[in-house]
């Protein structure tokens, strides 16, 4: 894995490598921002730099990246509810304008490659999961009986922060609530961060394309949580309409490494665990199959999920990841 390599400081960070591109102008248009951008990156061969290479210049990559994202922000498309609007002044689906985060530290309940993990846990979420155990920053968090648990973002300041970190973690990892209503946040927070570190976005995947484009060249790994195999699930459980289709296609688009999370629960081992191992088995994933689900947040109110899984389900759950020969970790 590539991201080992990085994380053993043998290989540079991929947004390293972006801030050693030069761009010649910010002051463009959208449109041929992002003509810019796809032919730049479309000419990156990540595997052939080396630490000696990276060389900062201003402006860069990365820095196109954010004038990018920041036109987004102000019509926000980050994620596939697509609200489009000005963020500075609304709030959309997610409820998150400014970047609010609830707590950052050395996470040690990673997958074991992972850890020691930096671990940055945002507030707010695109999805409305009834079974939330985060539900607190995740969903209410903007409740002024809730708020004082959330930390207002400052990106210098945690750049700083997952430098001071390094000595001891094995990469900075974005997650939530959900990462991805904080991506201009996160690329500014990059743009300040000067030590070498792999990118780990932990995130439900439903981004759009265009989210995903800025995405490509900044992370590392992807820690994906995969949640239903239909769309019929997903928007009773999660409010999510499509969510199935955007997410795989997501998965099909992802070309660093990936491991992949799936929360198996009760009652849904064949309309969802099945159909994702089914789907997981199209590519080299890492997969890891998770039992620890408990009924929380609005879940008692959901007869199906109202419990934890039984021994039954779990054996069955391993020996569909067996039929489909997965890659456990």
């Amino acid at each position: 894995m590539r991201y080992l390599e990085i994380a053993n400081n043998e290989k540079p960070a991929r947004f390293l490598i972006l801030k050693s591109i030069p761009i010649e102008t910010l002051d463009l248009e959208l449109e041929e921002l992002i003509k810019i951008h796809d032919k730049l990156l479309s000419r990156i061969n990540f595997e052939s730099y080396s630490l000696e290479d990276i060389s900062f210049v201003e402006p860069n990559l990365l820095d196109l990246k954010i004038k990018i994202a920041e036109e987004y922000y102000r019509n926000c498309c980050f994620c596939e509810h697509r609200c489009y609007i000005n963020r500075e002044k609304e709030r959309g689906f997610c409820r998150i304008k400014e970047s609010y985060y609830a707590t950052e530290f050395l996470h040690y309940g990673e997958e074991k490659i992972l850890i020691p993990s930096h671990t940055i846990f945002f507030c707010g979420c695109n999805f409305k999961c009834v079974f939330c155990q985060n539900w607190d920053i995740s969903q209410v968090y903007f409740n002024p009986k809730i708020k004082n648990r959330c930390l207002k973002y400052d990106e210098k300041k945690m750049a700083k922060i997952i430098e001071f970190r390094r000595v001891l973690s094995k990469n900075v990892n974005f997650v939530g609530g959900e990462p991805t209503p904080h991506l201009l946040s996160i690329l500014k927070t990059l743009k300040y961060t000067n030590v070498n570190i792999p990118v780990v976005w932990n995130s439900n995947m439903y981004l759009t394309l265009e989210a995903l484009n800025l995405l490509d060249g900044v992370v590392d790994l992807y820690l994906t949580d995969f949640k239903f195999g239909n769309n019929e699930c997903a928007e009773r459980l999660s409010k999510i309409r499509n969510y199935f289709d955007i997410v795989s296609r997501n998965h099909s688009l992802l070309d660093v490494d990936v491991i992949v999370r799936h929360l198996v629960m009760p009652n849904h081992l064949y309309c969802c665990t099945e159909r994702i191992f089914k789907f997981l088995s199209k590519f080299d994933f890492y997969v890891n199959v998770m039992f620890q689900y408990r009924p929380e947040y609005l879940a008692i109110y959901y007869k199906d999920i109202n419990r934890t899984l039984t021994y039954e389900e779990m054996r069955e759950a391993l020996e569909l990841a067996e039929k489909y020969k997965l890659k456990l970790i």
